[in-house]
């Protein structure tokens, strides 16, 4: 229990009460925060482990939405959560400064 609420806490409310805008906070962390929901951070993939740089999950943007193409794995809280942050990189080209986290609900297909 206190790994699950540590990842929740510090992995998923964390960012978001940090760098989310208000509108954001409302729906992705005011119920996280409360313990209504569960939450993920979706960084560790096959292959690269935990390291950020090498990120082969992709993000781009088609029309006004991202689309996410990747696996992840290893990601604490995945089968209980109600949302993750997931890391996608979006310029390759800038290595880990490339990195974005977008706010997926569970079952968004995909």
């Amino acid at each position: 229990l206190i790994v699950i609420m540590s990842v929740n806490n510090s992995l998923y409310c964390d960012p978001v009460m940090r760098y989310g805008t208000a509108d954001q906070q409302e729906k992705w962390l005011k119920p996280y925060a409360s313990g209504q929901k569960l939450g993920c951070f979706g960084l560790s993939e096959p292959g690269n482990g935990s390291d950020a740089a090498a990120a082969s999950t992709t993000a781009t943007l088609d029309g006004d939405e991202w689309v996410l193409e990747g696996t992840k794995a290893w990601i604490t809280n995945a089968h209980d959560a109600d949302a993750a942050i997931v890391i996608a990189t979006t310029d390759k080209s800038l290595k880990h400064k490339g990195l974005s986290a977008f706010l997926v609900e569970a079952g968004t297909p995909g």
